[in-house]
């Protein structure tokens, strides 16, 4: 009997690790974070989850400000090519590092480094989350964080995108939506 769950167990990762490619679950890599701030975190949650190597976004605030706190895959994208997509989208006046990440440069690819990202940051309000899904059949599915950021950043521009980033059963539950 051992021998058996032993073996249905084994033959499982490849599907664990399938679904944690497709809903674009960091299972095997460590995310740094990081936040920006700029004029509306929902165009950032928008823009900088559309970027490959984001994993997840979340609105909030940090110092009288609007942020977009972002954890990021630096397997995939380095803090400079994070920080300088981030600016090209209009999303980054400034950079906030977490206190282990703390660089003693003002600049990186040309975003102020501001104050580092502590205690003083604050999650917006669940009305205020992924707030591209709002309206859309997206918002009624059950979504992973990681999902609903890529969902997020894609639905109103490129809704063939989002649904890459949906499981077969959330893409059948989407079409009996309609």
């Amino acid at each position: 009997m051992k021998a058996i769950l032993y073996l249905v167990a084994v033959m499982s990762l490849p599907a664990v690790f399938l679904h944690a490619q497709q809903t674009g679950s960091t299972m095997l890599h460590k995310t740094e974070r990081v936040a920006f701030s700029q004029y509306c975190f929902w165009s950032g949650e928008m823009h900088l989850g559309q970027i490959e190597g984001v994993v997840r976004t979340e609105a909030g605030y940090f110092h009288g400000r609007e942020v977009t706190q972002v954890d990021y895959d630096p397997a995939k994208i380095s803090l400079e090519q994070l920080a300088s997509q981030a600016l090209r989208a209009g999303v980054a006046d400034q950079v906030h590092l977490s206190d282990g990440m703390r660089s003693s440069a003002s600049k990186i690819a040309g975003v102020s480094v501001g104050p580092v990202l502590d205690d003083k940051y604050r999650k917006a309000p669940a009305s205020d989350q992924k707030k591209q899904l709002a309206g859309t059949p997206y918002a009624d599915l059950k979504l992973s964080p990681e999902q609903a950021t890529k969902v997020n950043a894609f639905v109103r521009v490129n809704p063939e995108k989002a649904r890459e980033y949906l499981s077969p059963d959330e893409r059948a539950a989407l079409a009996a939506a309609h």
